[in-house]
């Protein structure tokens, strides 16, 4: 991810729990801007992992060094508290992951909603930094909505159907009527994952199924009536399969062990030293 661009915050953050934490909010802060605004590659522990918009390939441990980066030696942050902090977020709808022993993928909801149509607003940001200097703020939420409503989102519509096909087995084309029933799920809030996660877990479901094998089409899988039902089944289904993953203990790198080692014998220390001012 580049350190190059910038964010958008909506006023509602106010609302939210991470608003009465100033490192919570921190965090969430660093992860909109470790997301990625377009489909990118990365070698991360040494494996290449492909993400789509409003993802980001990260670790616990990655995590917690740069939240700890400029941060003095009494305030950083423990790795394990912070990873809690993640999973609260992923507990009450904010983003997703999906995590193996080398990494994790977060996932940011609705980051298309929010963050999307990067082009569009560069293009009158000129005009929208005058408007914010004059605090015209109700209006510019107003004109934003009318931008954004006729703007087409960008969306590749050939990789999910392609993806469909791998899946399936089927060779389902990119049609107008598909291209139109993803157009209106992703101008709803949901993103390029959300539909490669639902093909996933209902292929897995219904592929072996003689009944049910005729419904993974894009008229029943993309369906407003079922989409979202199915986007939350494919997330349980992914929660659950992380779980699962997790329950074994991680594999971890020499350097990885070595540095919990180390966190281990400073907190020892640290103990040790509390003790013997107390027995004193």
């Amino acid at each position: 991810m580049s350190d190059q661009g910038w964010i958008k915050l909506y006023r509602k953050i106010q609302t939210s729990f991470v608003w009465t934490n100033s490192d919570q909010l921190k965090l969430w802060l660093l992860i909109l801007m470790k997301a990625n605004h377009s489909q990118n590659k990365f070698l991360f522990n040494g494996q290449e992992v492909s993400v789509s918009s409003g993802q980001l390939v990260t670790g616990a441990r990655a995590l917690t060094f740069e939240f700890n980066q400029g941060v003095s030696v009494d305030n950083l942050m423990e790795q394990r508290k912070l990873w809690r902090w993640v999973k609260r977020f992923e507990k009450s709808g904010m983003l997703t992951i999906q995590s193996n022993a080398r990494y994790s993928v977060i996932t940011i909801v609705n980051w298309s909603a929010y963050q999307g149509n990067d082009n569009l607003v560069t293009s009158q940001r000129q005009s929208t930094d005058n408007l914010v200097t004059t605090n015209k703020n109700d209006k510019n939420v107003e004109n934003d909505k009318k931008k954004y409503k006729s703007k087409e989102p960008a969306v590749d519509y050939k990789k999910i159907v392609d993806y469909l096909n791998s899946e399936t087995g089927h060779k389902y084309h990119t049609t107008d009527k598909t291209r139109g029933m993803i157009h209106a799920r992703i101008a709803e809030g949901f993103t390029e994952h959300d539909f490669g996660m639902v093909i996933h877990y209902k292929s897995l479901e219904w592929k072996d199924n003689p009944d049910m094998q005729q419904y993974l089409r894009p008229k029943t899988l993309f369906s407003a009536e079922h989409f979202d039902d199915y986007t939350n089944e494919a997330r349980a289904a992914a929660s659950k399969q992380q779980r699962q993953d997790t329950s074994e203990p991680p594999v971890l790198t020499p350097e990885e062990g070595s540095a919990r080692q180390a966190d281990y014998m400073a907190r020892l220390e640290k103990q040790y030293a509390k003790e013997g001012e107390s027995n004193e």
